[in-house]
């Protein structure tokens, strides 16, 4: 049984604000599994965390999420907040389409409790590089304020198996956004400042942040999987010398049951 990996946990409504925290990578960065034709492989999952309430805040709160996501044998997958397809036949290269949608990221500065829907398309890619190694991206168009933000995520991961039962994952991973994903979640405005009574504060494009998650896997059956870990994120750039930023540090525990359909 393959170990159900937590970044396929895409989350809808507040679980994007755990994934924000979390920093894992897209369902869509993982290789599809070689499926027989007509099959479908589906996951239900619990996941609890504790996570910073947005980037940049030191402040935590703890949350409880229920996940279920689907991969078909035609290269469709459908995660909580995501929609794609894996168009490739070779095993060791995946690519295609990918949709995201779902809340956006709350501002550190944001006091409003409403929920903002948030689109974005792009595509993804990712190599195997090594039986364990694997080299992933994505590109997504569509966030921020005006909806024309472009994010890039560039990572790595490294697996190591323990046991029979056990792993262990490593993934590091790096954001690069433009100008306008940047001012919306780490900028402010000349109006934003006169209702925050904050300086004003133009931000740039470039590294929004890195960050690093480790995860220990456990098959508990042939049908149950526990996977629990930690995220350590660390604000660049404009993000990190925002005025809305209190902490460029950011650590996120997590711990996730996954039952295979």
């Amino acid at each position: 049984m393959t170990i159900p990996s937590p970044a396929r946990y895409r989350a809808s409504v507040a679980a994007l604000t755990l994934l924000a925290a979390i920093g894992l990578p897209a369902a869509a960065q993982s290789p599809t599994t070689q499926m027989p034709e007509g099959t479908t492989d589906v996951d239900l999952s619990l996941i609890a965390a504790l996570v910073p309430v947005s980037e940049g805040r030191s402040a935590m709160k703890a949350i409880v999420l229920p996940s279920i996501s689907a991969q078909w044998s035609n290269g469709i997958f459908a995660e909580p907040g995501e929609l794609g397809m894996q168009l490739s036949e070779d095993p060791m290269l995946k690519f295609g389409p990918v949709l995201s949608y779902g809340t956006r990221s709350r501002r550190a500065d944001d006091r409003e409790d409403k929920l903002r829907l948030g689109i974005e398309v792009g595509a993804f890619a990712h190599y195997q590089w090594a039986h364990n190694i694997g080299l992933h991206s994505s590109v997504m168009y569509g966030g921020g304020d005006e909806r024309s933000g472009v994010r890039l995520n560039l990572g790595a991961s490294y697996g190591m198996r323990l046991s029979t039962h056990q792993s262990l994952n490593a993934n590091l991973g790096m954001n690069l956004v433009n100008k306008g994903f940047m001012q919306s979640s780490f900028g402010i405005s000349a109006e934003q400042a006169a209702r925050s009574r904050r300086q004003a504060y133009q931000a740039r494009a470039g590294i929004k942040n890195i960050d690093l998650t480790l995860r220990w896997n456990v098959d508990l059956s042939t049908k149950y999987a526990l996977s629990s870990g930690v995220n350590v994120s660390r604000l660049m750039g404009s993000a990190a010398d925002s005025p809305l930023t209190d902490s460029p540090h950011n650590v996120a525990v997590f711990t996730a049951l996954t039952y295979h359909w």
